[in-house]
């Protein structure tokens, strides 16, 4: 929070020296006769070219633009992470997968040797 009271009291005292520059170039502008070009230059100077610079200022320090530039990194750095995790839960998910398959297929065949054993009819019994 201190921070942003720093930058406060800073703007804050920008404009005031903005403002006073401001006035001593209008003043100045007004000590020439009209179409004088120190007079016009002091006119210029006194709205334009301070505000801005002022506004130029304000600009360079303005960091909102970076500052969601990173979050946009850091959200992107995120996202890659989620999806290598993602990828690697289904690998994972294929093996044990290719397990259960493995496993019941060989369930299945077992069962289907015993049940082929226990079907058999004994030699010299008729099945009916």
């Amino acid at each position: 929070m201190w921070q942003n009271v720093k930058y406060y009291a800073l703007a804050y005292a920008i404009m005031v020296l903005g403002a006073l520059l401001s006035s001593t170039f209008q003043l100045l502008g007004d000590q020439f006769p009209a179409g004088h070009p120190a007079g016009t230059i002091a006119a210029n100077l006194s709205g334009v070219t301070i505000g801005g610079m002022i506004m130029v200022i304000g600009f360079l320090r303005d960091s909102r633009v970076e500052a969601a530039e990173a979050r946009v990194a850091e959200a992107e750095a995120r996202a890659d992470r989620e999806r290598e995790r993602a990828e690697r839960e289904r690998e994972r998910a294929d093996r044990m997968l290719e397990r259960y398959e493995a496993a019941t297929d060989a369930l299945i065949k077992r069962l289907d040797e015993l049940n082929g054993a226990g079907n058999a009819p004994a030699a010299g019994k008729d099945p009916d």
